[in-house]
């Protein structure tokens, strides 16, 4: 778990002060380093790289000025400058003597405190709480919502960092804000020494069991606010956390526990598996590798177990060697930046014993990408032990793509590199949603009379997108986090996070964007509409292609008859064997459009090149094409440009769109088909739209296939004059839903039956996805924009 160090940042956050007990530590705003080896200087100092505020901004201090005395007293690098600053607060004298230019001069003034967070929702206040003679900052997120409100105390890891001003891209952030937006008063309170907190031993020098101390304050400071409904009370612990968590829970009564990443196990037996597990992804040296786990075992033993003081094991020097370099031993009673004691106390304590006596609801969560507390078995014991002395009160969640960071990494090794390079941005921007969304519907159902309370299923859920006063027609992604969608503004919006947010690349007025589909996350294509169907239409360019994820585009030229514009595009991979490796071909097909005339363009390179086919003496219009390998697919069709006149119509073709064959034709007017869907090779279904004017007319159907697309049977959906189909999607062969002008409807029998279900106004296109482990999601485009997972 030590690693968890390298992903705790300093956020500058902006906020008020609701409550202050406490002065604020002081701010001196700015990025520093060291400043050896300046000119006529051997040693000492720290350079300003950059001054972003706070009493560096107040004093006018300038970027390259070179700190030499902090109040007087000489600055020889930048520990010591942070040493000395640190003990300082918001309102104290400050003097500065610095260098700029060759030129010594002094700087006075008063100190800014540290930026206080805030939150459009909810009242950040800061507080504090007793501790060994002094305080400990307290930060309280109170929704503004009437009271009483249930309560989360948050736990983090072992790391002595503050939990103030950690920025909003931090994982601790999105999982305490997350709560807060669900109405949770959510607590965290600093350990000893860190941030505001003043009067009490450094975190450094602090045992476990002096820690858990701290944490037990701010249990009992939450507990004590007027408005928290204390029968629901909850811990949420994250690594380390997960150990203080039940030593809490065994001796105060909350509702319930949450706890993810932590151990069951001694720690003398964790760090060995610890040790093997990280060393074999770093890819060492076989024998160099065997050397080391041998080593720390023998560490490991003589500390742990045979409880050899840590002063004696560093007088010989090849051990002082050794636990420099495995234990980040400092030669002053400190491991992996804590009191060596903690670790001990860690080994001694009684883990499963505290679960055991927490008469709490239990969730145990593990990522299956966490190469820190990487042993579910772990979790599933605390699960098992629980039970077995509450039956019934703990559950278990597995997230199979998701690391100790909370990052969607898909891979143990992907963590591993990203955490061991430092990419710290890029795991925040890869957090899981899921973790805080999953915990609050857990600790919902637990609130509202639950007993078991499982985990709810896959659900949709709306996303904040720019509002759009019609239906939007695209959406496509490429892994969990990059997607774009389409709309007939002229836009194109792109996703990095999932969802959460959405960037507008392209705003192009005149232009219809009708489908969009990527190849990877630089090469994709966006199909229009073409002009002389909707008003307002002015571009005759039927498909545009970009090469650098979105930023730019171009228009794509093609061979044969000219094509007015396209309704939906799809990417086939096929695969095949290159010198012994699987690789894919990539076949594209772009088809189009409604209101006439039907045409297909095809790609059988990766769309460097396309070649466009009429098929007007196939059909009028073309909506959706579905190839399910190079040769065999099914088009949406219709059969006649005037609606009156027109039946749905399903094609099939067999040599790769050559030629098609008609298979399935309604015996209805005012008809099309329009969306598609194949769960399997096999089992396919499509949506009829009825624009039948008669209000006698109420049934609306979708078809189904089970042959791959060679015969067609309809499906009755519901009957409803107003219910007209768009899109439609399955999961599986039973389980699908269609998006209708209102609303939207689900099956789980394969189309036999069907219930209402909110998919937002006129759902174009339904979309699911699988990752490379199995786990399902998906995304919803029509007047809204939708998310399923």
């Amino acid at each position: 778990m030590n690693l968890w160090a390298w992903i705790t940042l300093f956020g500058l956050g902006l906020g008020q002060l609701a409550a202050q007990e406490l002065p604020r530590k002081a701010w001196f705003g700015a990025q520093l380093s060291d400043a050896d080896g300046l000119p006529g200087r051997q040693t000492g100092g720290v350079r300003i790289v950059r001054v972003v505020g706070g009493t560096s901004m107040r004093l006018q201090a300038q970027d390259g000025d070179v700190l030499l005395e902090l109040n007087r007293q000489p600055v020889q690098d930048l520990a010591g400058f942070m040493t000395g600053w640190q003990s300082l607060y918001e309102g104290d004298e400050v003097r500065l003597t610095l260098l700029r230019n060759e030129k010594q001069l002094v700087l006075k003034g008063t100190c800014d405190g540290r930026p206080r967070e805030t939150d459009p929702v909810a009242d950040i206040l800061y507080e504090s709480a007793p501790y060994r003679g002094g305080r400990l900052r307290v930060l309280i997120n109170r929704p503004r919502s009437p009271g009483p409100h249930p309560a989360l105390l948050f736990i983090p890891g072992y790391t002595c960092s503050s939990i103030d001003g950690m920025g909003p891209d931090h994982p601790y952030t999105k999982i305490v804000k997350a709560f807060s937006d669900a109405g949770y008063v959510v607590l965290r309170i600093e350990k000893s020494g860190l941030g505001d907190s003043r009067h009490t031993p450094p975190c450094e020098s602090c045992s476990l069991a002096d820690e858990i101390d701290g944490f037990e304050q701010g249990l009992l400071k939450l507990k004590s606010l007027p408005y928290v409904d204390t029968s629901n009370v909850f811990i949420f612990g994250h690594s380390m956390g997960g150990i203080v968590a039940p030593a809490l829970s065994a001796k105060h009564r909350v509702k319930g526990v949450m706890v993810y990443g932590t151990t069951a196990k001694s720690w003398f037996e964790y760090q060995l598996e610890l040790n093997r597990l990280q060393g074999m992804l770093a890819h060492p040296d076989p024998a160099e590798y065997e050397a080391s786990c041998r080593d720390q075992a023998e560490l490991a033993y003589a500390y742990f177990i045979q409880r050899t003081p840590l002063e004696t094991l560093a007088r010989d020097p090849h051990t002082d060697s050794l636990l420099r370099a495995y234990w980040e031993y400092d030669g002053q009673g400190r491991i992996f930046g804590r009191n060596a004691e903690y670790w001990r106390q860690i080994q001694d304590m009684p883990l499963i014993g505290n679960w055991l006596r927490t008469d709490a609801f239990v969730r145990v969560m593990w990522g299956g990408t966490d190469f820190q507390a990487f042993s579910r078995a772990d979790h599933e014991q605390i699960v098992y032990s629980v039970n077995h002395a509450h039956p019934g009160r703990a559950s278990f969640r597995a997230f199979p793509e998701t690391d100790h960071t909370f990052a969607r990494t898909g891979t143990m090794q992907l963590a591993y590199e990203l955490l061991a390079q430092q990419q710290i941005q890029e795991l925040f921007d890869r957090f899981d949603p899921e973790v805080p969304r999953s915990c609050i519907a857990w600790a919902d159902s637990i609130r509202s009379g639950g007993t078991s309370a499982p985990d709810a299923g896959p659900a949709w859920e709306k996303l904040a997108t720019e509002p759009y006063p019609g239906k939007q027609d695209d959406i496509c992604f490429i892994d969990e986090r990059l997607g774009w969608y389409v709309n007939g503004g002229g836009n194109i919006w792109h996703t990095r996070d999932g969802g959460d947010t959405w960037t507008r690349q392209l705003s192009k007025p005149g232009t219809f964007f009708r489908c969009i589909a990527f190849i990877d996350s630089l090469t994709g294509f966006a199909g229009t509409v073409g002009t002389g169907y909707f008003p307002n239409v002015t571009d005759t360019i039927p498909l545009y292609r970009t090469r650098d994820g979105g930023r730019s585009w171009q228009p794509v030229s093609y061979t044969g008859p000219y094509v007015k514009g396209l309704c939906a595009i799809q990417v086939l991979r096929e695969p095949y064997i290159n010198h012994g490796q699987l690789a894919y071909r990539c076949h594209l097909y772009a088809a189009g459009r409604v209101g006439s005339p039907a045409n297909l363009m095809v790609s059988h390179d990766g769309g460097e090149t396309f070649t466009s086919r009429s098929m007007q003496a196939d059909c009028r219009m073309l909506f959706d094409i579905r190839m399910l390998s190079p040769q065999e697919g099914i088009a949406c069709a219709a059969s006649s440009e005037d609606i009156a006149a027109s039946n749905a119509l399903m094609l099939r073709t067999e040599d790769g769109g050559l030629t098609w064959t008609p298979v399935y034709r309604s015996a209805r007017p005012y008809e099309t088909t329009w969306k598609v869907s194949f769960p399997t090779p096999s089992v396919g279904y499509a949506t009829i739209q009825s624009y039948n004017p008669d209000p006698a007319v109420r049934q609306q159907r979708i078809i189904k296939t089970t042959d791959g697309g060679r015969s067609w049977q309809e499906l009755n959906l519901v009957e409803d004059p107003k219910a007209r189909e768009f899109g439609i999607g399955f999961i599986d062969e039973l389980h699908g839903y269609v998006g209708t002008l209102g609303s939207g409807y689900e099956t789980r029998d394969g189309g036999l039956s069907w219930q209402p279900a909110d998919l937002g106004r006129a759902c174009n296109n339904i979309r699911f996805y699988r990752t490379a482990s199995g786990r399902l999601y998906g995304y919803a485009i029509g007047v809204e924009v939708l998310r399923f997972r």
